[in-house]
């Protein structure tokens, strides 16, 4: 059942949903992209260590995505999916300052894995109110604005974490995640300007070409890979760093780098359409993150690795675009697809970080790409069988 169906098709509020997306992306960039300096600065965890936790967080956000749409339809009629969106940043705001309860880390861990499934659910919720009460054409703009929205605030929230790496008075990491208080608070100023519930989702006569299906089924298999790669790279990100003994200031917004980057070409895909359609365009996205990965992770100098963060972020950019495109091209943008889609990207932050783990206990560095590789390997296989299919019907049609 789809929650949209109670009220009138209308769109929502941009700057309510522009603000809801913005403070609640500093919180997510912060979660999944500076939690690692968090742990290895502030608490000295080992590189195995992070990842457990960002493993455990993984599954969690998995989890909670994937039933987050059944939970909500359940609550139809005694809460609205704006209330549940209040509801929710008032969790994060009430755990937030559990990260300064005490010198151990168990306070942080609490924070970690509670808003891991606070946002899991939150993310469903805020696509939906994206997409609704919208043509397909005036969606697929919106949600391409919306992801250079929260793309530029999880990369800003990189960037502000770079001074609190100094670990000097209340400048230290953990401050980070406290703060997630103030902006779950603003955030639920931002709800208010949003309608009670998403409008209904339009339909378009318009049937989508057969090899749009195809990519769909392809991209579907490469966002969890994707996701896979930024789940192992992430954690091991300090680690990778300590060895070039440069400024902890800098160490954060060198990170943001890749996310920058992803920026700049969800931008311009949102303005071009030549990519629209082409194989190559997953292609080219698969091999950029794959290449990139690799030199981060071995790259002997500062200037690889940016150089690989460069290529990281634009295959991400171009999987992560292309993946909502076709969705949002081939099918409709329910909270029950949105939260399909999260549990994707959870998927990817659970073996991403399993992986960069046993990589990490078998030696680190080479064998890390060795076995992350050897799992995209895998999912190379189902992720090329919709073009291998499709190649084959034109064919036979030809013929």
């Amino acid at each position: 059942m789809d929650i949209a169906s109670h009220t009138a098709p209308r769109a929502s509020n941009t700057w309510g949903i522009l603000g809801v997306t913005v403070t609640n992306s500093l919180a997510t960039g912060v979660l999944w992209n500076g939690l690692g300096f968090i742990t290895s600065r502030e608490y000295h965890y080992s590189a195995s260590e992070t990842y457990a936790l960002f493993i455990a967080a993984g599954a969690l956000y998995a989890l909670t995505a994937f039933f987050c749409g059944r939970v909500l339809a359940r609550l139809a009629g005694k809460m609205t999916p704006r209330q549940v969106l209040i509801a929710l940043c008032a969790i994060q705001a009430l755990v937030a300052p559990l990260a300064y309860v005490s010198s151990s880390s168990a306070g942080v861990i609490v924070v970690v894995l509670v808003t891991s499934m606070t946002g899991a659910c939150l993310w469903p919720i805020v696509e939906s109110y994206v997409a609704a009460g919208r043509t397909p054409h005036e969606t697929r703009r919106a949600v391409g604005k919306w992801c250079i929205a929260w793309m530029i605030a999880v990369a800003l929230s990189l960037v502000l974490m770079g001074p609190l790496q100094r670990n000097e008075g209340w400048m230290n990491p953990r401050f980070a995640l406290v703060a997630l208080a103030p902006l779950s608070l603003i955030s639920i100023g931002f709800t208010f300007l949003l309608p009670s519930h998403p409008g209904h989702h339009a339909q378009s006569s318009e049937q989508p070409p057969a090899h749009y299906i195809a990519q769909l089924k392809s991209a579907r298999i490469l966002l969890p890979a994707s996701y896979l790669l930024v789940g192992a790279l992430n954690p091991l990100m300090p680690y990778v760093l300590d060895r070039l003994e440069m400024n902890p200031t800098y160490e954060t917004p060198l990170t943001a780098v890749w996310l920058t980057t992803r920026v700049v070409v969800a931008g311009l895909m949102l303005g071009m359409s030549t990519w629209r359609g082409r194989w190559t365009t997953l292609l080219l996205g698969a091999l950029f993150l794959v290449v990139g990965f690799a030199t981060v992770v071995t790259a002997p100098s500062l200037g690889f690795i940016a150089a690989g963060l460069v290529l990281f972020g634009a295959g991400h950019g171009v999987i992560y675009y292309a993946a909502l495109y076709y969705a949002l091209r081939v099918g409709s943008a329910s909270i029950e697809a949105g939260g399909t889609h999260e549990a994707l990207i959870g998927l990817g932050y659970v073996v991403g970080p399993a992986a960069g783990l046993a990589g990490f206990l078998l030696g680190g560095g080479g064998w890390t790409v060795a076995v992350v590789c050897a799992l995209l390997a895998v999912a190379a296989v189902p992720a090329a069988l919709p073009w291998i299919n499709h190649r084959k019907a034109h064919r036979a049609q030809s013929v």
